[in-house]
């Protein structure tokens, strides 16, 4: 399967060794010009309206500001146009402080006769949760905050001052700074919400006829195509050095990398672990940039069938295959394990304690699996292995404030090492033995699609050599949305494209608004719990955990004693991921990332005397 993917990469590579991806390049390239190539959709000019994506994130950074932003480094939120002034009434009402003097952009419909205030800030967030507004719409269309608990909690967002605006919540929350710093809580015009209405035009002008008061406002925008910018001359920070951008995706992953090298893109987003593999060839033509977040794939169970609906069954299908083998025939070696993240070994994440650590390829009888799982003693029980470094410190010295809320067993080796015994696991193959297990995947435009088709067929060829039957089910976006909200399949396999932090959380919340609210967006990035499961216990460790920075050994503990449950329960299995990257030609500098996952071009320029001769 390698050799189909690579030959028509080698085959680029040599034309490119001979001409040099340059010579192409040049032939299109103007001094104040910058094409950017997404694999994600551009369906709104409004980030509000997108789910946290690459593209939405490159938008929210050219056209619009924020009230808060994220520091890249520390993940802390801080200022941007907004300044937390106080939080009162038991920590139910915060008040910002707004900038003066900064101005927003015009279009054919409008031209700002006033600055940026407090009343625009309110606006922007008031259309989320107040349906007299005229500009409201509900939850599920701002996919973005689809796995937020915060938007649920708001009471008001109002102006107490020309440059003072205050958030009402009904309970203390640690989420509201998080949510306004995210890149999709951009500002926007009420004045411009205001003309809209005057002049009888459609709501969703808002949406697609971005007013913003970034660096770069908006002059062509094709739905779905490309979105055309151009220099903001008055935007109230340090001016763009390159005069016009153009954003624009590609539906098809080789195409991405062609137009690269043919000089239609400039920068492009997300190549795929083979394309990665090629341009590592030819180094010193590209610049290649790490975003700062990750994209990750899992397999999510529907716990509420029969047939999976306890963890011995779902760990015994998980049994079946092994990350390894995926990341090689799949990743090409590219990806990285997501069990990684939380200082699991792939091999140990699903290990039995014995010498053979998953059935041998080709087992097709209970007598056969249960004879290479168990070796000669076959009375021996089967257990995953646990972290006894942390079954034996978690309670030694961890503080009152991260125990967990509701009562829990003590966290010994029964509540961390379930005990999988013979008979467990032989009940457990034997009802899947019984059954055809359905893979869904999404058919969408991204290049992520490609994966999971490859995913699926490696999960359905090994599931069929253990001697269970499978069948791959390809659905559009909107109907396998609708069917995993139905719980209308057995396995899913999804992306989530998030940090690290929030990875595995947004897919077992028990929060009802979670579930209700999530959907998959256009992009196949997974917001929600679709799988029938999820634990009070788990969802408290989460809530503590939030309180603590992530290298804290508390919140290590935590983060370990999560996980442990998860293998037990199995209703996800993490499998690959990779870190958000994009590719730039080596003349094009001053790339920045932004927090989640795009690039800023706010400093951005293109090298002068770039030359010709390597």
């Amino acid at each position: 399967m390698k050799s189909f993917i690579i030959l028509p990469l080698m085959i680029m590579l040599g034309i490119i060794l001979l001409t040099g991806p340059k010579a192409s390049a040049d032939a299109g390239m103007t001094q104040d010009s910058l094409i950017y190539c997404s694999e994600k959709n551009i369906s709104h000019m409004n980030p509000q309206r997108h789910p946290i994506s690459s593209m939405a994130s490159s938008i929210s950074f050219a056209v619009y500001d924020r009230l808060l932003s994220i520091d890249p480094q520390t993940k802390s939120t801080r200022s941007s146009i907004g300044t937390l002034e106080k939080i009162y009434q038991n920590d139910t009402v915060y008040v910002f402080n707004i900038a003066k003097d900064i101005s927003f952009q015009s279009n054919q419909f409008f031209t700002p006769t006033r600055k940026l205030n407090a009343e625009d800030v309110a606006f922007s967030f008031d259309r989320m949760i107040n349906k007299d507004n005229p500009f409201y719409r509900p939850i599920e269309d701002f996919p973005y905050i689809s796995h937020m608990d915060i938007v649920n909690n708001l009471i008001s967002v109002k102006a107490v001052g020309p440059y003072k605006v205050e958030f009402k919540v009904k309970q203390p929350t640690n989420l509201l700074q998080p949510f306004l710093a995210t890149d999709n809580s951009v500002i926007l015009s009420k004045e411009y919400a205001d003309t809209i209405i005057k002049k009888n035009l459609p709501i969703d002008t808002i949406d697609h006829y971005a007013i913003g008061s970034g660096p770069y406002q908006l002059n062509t925008f094709v739905r779905g195509r490309y979105a055309k910018l151009k220099k903001f001359y008055d935007y109230h920070g340090p001016k763009p050095q390159v005069q016009n951008l153009i954003l624009t995706n590609s539906y098809r992953a080789n195409k991405l990398l062609y137009k690269l090298f043919t000089g239609e893109c400039h920068i492009i987003s997300n190549p795929t672990a083979s394309q990665m593999s090629f341009l590592q060839k030819v180094p010193e033509d590209f610049n290649i940039l790490q975003k700062n977040t990750i994209n990750g794939t899992f397999i999510i169970y529907n716990t509420k069938k029969p047939y999976l609906s306890t963890g011995a069954l779902r760990r015994t299908l998980s049994s079946m295959f092994s990350l390894e083998e995926l990341n090689s025939t799949v990743f090409f070696d590219q990806g990285h394990y997501i069990v990684e993240l939380f200082d699991e070994k792939p091999a140990n994440f699903l290990k039995i304690q014995n010498n053979s650590p998953s059935p041998a390829t080709g087992s097709s009888s209970i007598d056969d699996v249960e004879k290479e799982l168990l070796g000669e003693n076959v009375s021996k029980p089967l257990v995953h292995e646990r972290s006894d470094k942390f079954v034996n410190q978690f309670n030694e010295d961890i503080p009152e404030y991260a125990i967990p809320k509701k009562e829990i067993p003590e966290p010994g080796y029964e509540l961390f090492a379930h005990v999988l015994t013979r008979d467990e696991y032989l009940e457990a193959y034997e009802t899947l033995k019984q059954q055809e297990i359905e893979i869904t995947i999404f058919q969408s435009n991204v290049i992520s699609n490609t994966a999971h088709s490859k995913i699926a067929q490696f999960l359905k060829s090994n599931f069929e050599k253990k001697g269970i039957k499978a069948r791959i089910k390809t659905y559009r976006t909107n109907q396998g949305q609708n069917r995993l909200k139905k719980g209308l399949f057995d396995i899913a396999i999804v992306n989530v494209y998030s940090d690290s932090e929030s990875l595995i959380y947004q897919m077992i919340s028990c929060r009802k608004n979670n579930r209700r609210r999530s959907s998959l967006n256009s992009n196949i990035s997974y917001t929600g719990n679709y799988t029938g499961w999820c634990n009070d216990t788990l969802e408290n460790m989460y809530e503590d955990l939030s309180y603590l920075d992530k290298n804290d050994p508390d919140a290590i503990r935590l983060q370990k004693y999560i996980m442990n449950i998860l293998v037990n329960e199995m209703p996800v299995y993490p499998l690959i991921y990779n870190i958000n990257l994009f590719v730039a030609m080596e003349y094009i500098k001053g790339l920045e990332p932004t927090p989640y996952g795009g690039v800023s071009f706010i400093n951005a320029y293109i090298e002068k005397n770039r030359g010709t001769d390597k």
